[in-house]
């Protein structure tokens, strides 16, 4: 997302609350490869999430068959260690469904922990890899911008007395994750988090979605090529939105869910699934809340 529409952002959404007082070349911190797997349980119930490697530990929560995870490793008597609400935990490898997708590793921008960002490797083509690669490192410099800036603006504030209490403990984080990777295609989904005063931050989702064989971006435009295709979307997401949590409150007409090329996705085995913003179809702690479209909505 380039820097001017991120600011662009911050200012307009911190109307909303009070005191607003005011996106990578090389790395040099790596974090392990993961490989991506889909939950596959054979009944489509929910997948128990466990706090460890076995049936004697507590559930601490489940995956909907057909989602995504990111697998960190797998032990010799058959679990597979993923990450559940940011901590570690475990799943039943034996419902998982592995893809021989790329190799994705995180890296931070001049090591600075808040601003992770992905590059893959094992691509056969060297230019399509190197072609990715730069998109992704273009999105973190410009990443690393906006958080000089909003560190800048914390300085300044500061020194200008305008803080109060914790309202000048400015943050920039990104953040990302791979939510398909079968080795055509590959979608990475980033978190931009802004908190520059006021009750709380404002964060904005950002697809990338590349095709493998010659690394190209995908937009949602090169998925829904018509406006009749938009339309398709559009009616199914609505008629999918307006009985369910947390959704019903706030879209009560087809209008009020917007379709458009800024609309956010990614790939999943049956179609794309859309991501929205915070505040566009509910509330600020639902977050981005996503609908999955099959393939045949928009054929």
């Amino acid at each position: 997302m380039k820097l001017s529409r991120m600011v662009k952002m911050i200012f307009s959404f911190s109307l909303l609350f009070s005191l607003l007082i005011s996106n990578y070349g090389s790395s040099t911190v790596k974090a392990a490869a993961f490989e991506t797997a889909f939950v596959t349980t054979s009944t489509n119930s929910p997948l128990n999430v466990r706090s460890g490697a076995g049936t004697n530990y507590k559930s601490i929560g489940s995956l909907k068959s057909g989602s995504s995870v990111n697998v960190y490793s797998k032990t010799s008597t058959g679990w597979s260690e993923i990450r559940y609400k940011s901590k570690k935990a475990y799943v039943s490898t034996k419902y998982l469904s592995f893809y021989t997708g790329v190799k994705v590793t995180k890296h931070h921008y001049k090591g600075i922990k808040d601003l992770a960002y992905a590059q893959v490797s094992g691509i056969k083509n060297k230019k399509v890899e190197d072609k990715i690669n730069q998109t992704l490192s273009n999105e973190a410099k410009a990443s690393y911008k906006t958080y000089l800036k909003i560190k800048d603006d914390a300085k300044k504030d500061k020194k200008n007395g305008n803080c109060q209490e914790l309202m000048c403990n400015y943050e920039y984080i990104t953040n990302y994750k791979v939510n398909y990777n079968d080795g055509s295609k590959l979608s990475i989904l980033t978190n931009n988090y802004a908190y520059t005063g006021g009750a709380h931050g404002i964060g904005y989702a950002e697809s990338f979605n590349f095709t493998i064989s010659n690394g190209k971006q995908m937009k949602i435009s090169d998925v829904l090529t018509s406006k009749s295709k938009m339309n398709s979307v559009q009616k199914f997401a609505y008629k999918y939105m307006k009985n369910r949590e947390p959704f019903k409150h706030f879209v009560t007409k087809s209008s009020d869910v917007k379709i458009n090329k800024d609309t956010q996705f990614y790939y999943n085995r049956d179609g794309i699934t859309l991501v929205f913003q915070e505040y566009e179809v509910a509330s600020y702690a639902d977050g981005n809340p996503t609908v999955s479209v099959p393939y045949s909505v928009y054929k």
